[in-house]
């Protein structure tokens, strides 16, 4: 993430209740709105699985920051980049007082990629460092990476 010369960025989401678990959330920075309003719920059977849930919506956020911080890699390495997929997953067990928590998030991306092979081993040792909200959360999740490249012949 690019802090665009200044020393803090705020990212704020005004989250608004709907009805039972259901809330409506709107994403933006300095007035200025994210994308369009999204709805979040709690999973069956507490809620209705009308949105992501919260476990999922990190996982997402896990999932994006790291693509992005790879696809970011690969640009400057000149790697032509075709497609790129990712799956995440939150994995929620019980803690020792039986209160379900995030235990770990794993994160598998597919990027699509042609260019030379050197080039994604040095993407693959820098880009992790560069996200922004997976280096925030391993202080207190861990977070499994894996990238399935899918090399496509340059010739």
């Amino acid at each position: 993430m690019d802090m665009n010369g200044r020393s803090e960025r705020r990212f704020a989401v005004k989250i608004t209740h709907q009805e039972k678990y259901q809330f409506l959330s709107e994403a933006s920075e300095a007035g200025e709105k994210h994308g369009a309003p999204y709805l979040s719920d709690e999973p069956k059977p507490v809620g209705d699985n009308a949105g992501p849930s919260t476990p999922a919506l990190l996982a997402s956020a896990i999932g994006h920051c790291l693509s992005a911080s790879l696809l970011e890699c690969l640009k400057h390495a000149h790697v032509d980049v075709l497609s790129c997929r990712a799956d995440a997953v939150a994995v929620v067990r019980p803690n020792t007082d039986g209160k379900p928590r995030i235990d770990h998030v794993e994160v598998t991306i597919r990027p699509q990629v042609r260019g030379p092979s050197k080039r994604l081993t040095r993407c693959e040792d820098v880009y992790k460092n560069s996200c922004t909200v997976t280096s925030s959360v391993e202080r207190g999740i861990a977070v499994e990476v894996k990238i399935d490249w899918d090399m496509v012949d340059h010739t």
